[in-house]
């Protein structure tokens, strides 16, 4: 299922979305938001300690939310059911950083800045990015109606 060591990734073309991470007092808060289409539809499972754990999502149109704590050692397993299949990505994550060990498609890992916060130049470069893609995908939806 999961693998410590990093496998031989291979840069997939679809951009999927991001996880964003902050450390904490011994714990990091993650955030991901994952592009979904009409069709398809997320899930995040944590893993610590051998127990898995279900994320909650907030689903928003084209968008699955999930904001979750997490510490040193826990997998992440994000799996995006299409029609077409199972896609999958794998994370690890260390006492400062989250490590992608594999994945069928593209997804941004941002970390804190030097004092612990996101760097809101990258934030809103993504944000703009996801904003300009929503709103593409809104308009294609609307004129196919």
């Amino acid at each position: 299922m999961f693998t410590q060591e990093l496998t031989n990734i291979t840069e997939p073309e679809e951009y999927r979305g991001s996880l964003v991470y902050t450390q904490e007092y011994g714990y990091m808060l993650v955030t991901m938001t994952i592009t979904v289409a009409a069709h398809e539809q997320s899930h995040v499972t944590s893993i610590a300690e051998d127990i898995a754990v279900q994320e909650d999502a907030e689903r928003l149109i084209g968008i699955d939310l999930y904001h979750f704590t997490v510490t040193d050692g826990t997998r992440i397993q994000l799996t995006i059911d299409t029609p077409a299949g199972t896609q999958e990505a794998h994370y690890i994550v260390y006492h400062d950083t989250i490590t992608l060990t594999s994945s069928h498609f593209w997804t941004d890992i941002l970390p804190p800045s030097d004092n612990g916060e996101i760097d809101p130049f990258i934030s809103q470069e993504i944000l703009d990015d996801a904003l300009s893609y929503y709103a593409d995908l809104i308009r294609d939806s609307l004129q196919s109606s």
